[in-house]
């Protein structure tokens, strides 16, 4: 018996959780049938394509934020009755609102990608992220069942009476593996980058919260002899980034890149100086490649080097000085031996195929509960 799921999303935009979804639905089992259902238009950058190549059924709403405050609740309910799903499973704020207050006849999962109260504040100030943050909180502890994206914030939304299941985000080891020799040296080549320089990467927003002037500081302070540090990041802070950046051409600012894969098979080093994240995507990514890590010391990261800690180092948060020291630790010993440790905590602990695994799980005990009712 086929098991029918609702996926619903704001819209198929890349991102972290979409990466999830697409990963999550690349490896379901035919014993389950997918649809999703986005609520607004898709943009120029749309990763519709990728999901259409999975065979996945597709609609949309096709409506903007205030029109789907109109329309929505009364267009949502046509659809769901439409296809009568046995799940429906949502993916951020505007969907986990509507599955809660307009859904509540059909067993609910919400996955929770990031903990609110850290997430909106960075990205829309103190005042409305927090009250976004409590809306997103109150429509959560309305949904039956709540999945956290890692162990941390499983543990951070608990204050808030919601008891979620971590399911740890995976990574596809097949797409994100590691180059031979002779591949990463045709990349830098095709990259203009350096053959003979140690390359570090950063992935993310250039926002307080991903503290880019930190990982510059710590870079241009680190005992390194030709090195390069490439920065894939755009965001209000790009500015002050290429201030401290300017006149030093081992740091190159990349902006947002469409190519990033290439990138990180270039590169040798990862390094992140975040202060808060769900279970972030750039780091498992980079670790699937084989690159050795340079990690802020916060829950979410050392929950993916609880595996294996021999694949990098961790420096104090907000500390420049910590992470330059931790840039000249993880560059001594052996590299390939940090390599292979990178690429076996991904393919042993955090692959996609397990997450994917995880959510079947879930799924058949919901549907099997259900049909019992």
């Amino acid at each position: 018996m086929t098991t029918d799921i609702l996926y619903i999303v704001s819209r198929l935009r890349p991102s972290g959780p979409i990466s999830q979804l697409y990963y999550t639905l690349q490896h379901l089992d035919d014993d389950f049938n997918a649809n999703i259902l986005t609520l607004s238009p898709e943009p120029e950058d749309t990763e519709l394509p990728r999901f259409q190549k999975l065979g996945i059924d597709y609609e949309t709403l096709g409506l903007s934020r205030w029109k789907g405050l109109l329309y929505g609740p009364k267009q949502l309910r046509e659809i769901i009755a439409k296809h009568d799903p046995d799940i429906v499973h949502t993916h951020g704020i505007r969907a986990d609102t509507l599955s809660a207050l307009f859904i509540s006849e059909y067993p609910r999962i919400t996955t929770i990608h990031n903990y609110p109260y850290d997430d909106y504040p960075a990205k829309f100030g103190t005042i409305q992220g927090n009250v976004m943050a409590v809306e997103h909180t109150q429509m959560i502890q309305r949904i039956d069942h709540p999945i956290a994206c890692s162990e941390t914030i499983a543990d951070m939304m608990q204050s808030h009476g919601i008891d979620a299941t971590p399911i740890q985000n995976g990574v596809d080891t097949e797409t994100y593996s590691p180059v031979s020799d002779a591949q990463k040296s045709q990349l830098r080549r095709n990259l203009n980058i350096s053959e003979s320089a140690t390359i570090f990467v950063s992935i993310g927003s250039l926002i307080s919260r991903k503290n880019p002037t930190d990982v510059i500081k710590g870079f241009q302070r680190a005992d390194l002899e030709d090195s390069t540090l490439l920065m894939l990041s755009d965001g209000p802070l790009k500015e002050k980034c290429e201030r401290l950046a300017a006149g030093d051409d081992r740091i190159r600012i990349e902006g947002w890149v469409d190519n990033v894969l290439e990138y990180l098979g270039a590169s040798d080093y990862f390094v992140s100086a975040s202060s808060s994240e769900g279970l972030p995507n750039t780091v498992m990514e980079a670790l699937a490649v084989g690159l050795p890590v340079v990690l802020s010391d916060i829950q979410p990261h050392r929950e993916i080097l609880q595996y294996n800690s021999n694949v990098g180092m961790t420096f104090d948060l907000g500390d420049v000085v910590s992470l330059s020291e931790s840039i000249n630790a993880v560059c001594d010993g052996s590299y390939s031996a940090r390599s292979d440790s990178a690429r076996s905590l991904i393919t042993e602990n955090l692959s996609s195929n397990e997450m994917s695994n995880q959510y079947m799980e879930m799924y058949e005990n919901i549907a099997k509960n259900r049909a019992l009712l």
